[in-house]
């Protein structure tokens, strides 16, 4: 049965409070790339995302490298900052797609195991052809880290966003 918020530890409390700051972190960097794919489409902020707000960010994330192929614009800091997105994209499903257990006080932390629920059908030496997901241990301080991590993407993201509205890229096509 699920517990009422006052027969939380602190424990639990302070963890799963950051797996939601994560999670709204990660919601604002995904909105982040959308406006980064405007950008570089129209400086109408409305329009932008009434066209992209149905992509996945994988979807933008490739239109993103399609279309700076024309633009060819800060391709390293873009490069960047894509890996950046990737990384934390593959962590992120992960912790919320995933089911938890009760977080515990270990090695001056607090750890959680935390299972992936989902079912894959690949062949095993011992003849099994489906397994459930793997599941892994996860520390409070390592998600702590990357809410800093999402919170230094999205300043990278915003001061791109910046630069390139403020940048007038046709004329750079025309003049190179």
């Amino acid at each position: 049965m699920a517990k009422r918020y006052k027969e939380y530890s602190d424990i639990e409390k302070e963890f799963y409070f950051y797996i939601g700051l994560l999670s709204d972190r990660y919601a604002k960097m995904e909105v982040l790339m959308r406006d980064m794919l405007g950008a570089f489409i129209s400086d109408d902020d409305v329009l932008n995302a009434y066209l992209f707000e149905k992509n996945s960010l994988d979807a933008n994330i490739k239109l993103i490298k399609t279309i700076n192929i024309k633009y060819d614009y800060e391709n390293e800091i873009l490069k960047g900052i894509l890996e950046e997105v990737g990384y934390i994209k593959s962590e992120r499903n992960s912790f919320i797609h995933g089911i938890w257990s009760e977080p515990v006080s270990k090695d001056n932390d607090i750890v959680i195991y935390c299972s992936n629920p989902k079912m894959k059908f690949e062949k095993q030496p011992n003849g099994k052809q489906w397994s459930f997901g793997r599941g892994k241990s996860v520390r409070l301080t390592f998600i702590k880290k990357l809410v800093r991590r999402i919170d230094d993407i999205m300043i990278s993201q915003k001061a791109f966003i910046e630069r390139l509205q403020n940048f007038d890229l046709e004329f750079w096509i025309h003049k190179g």
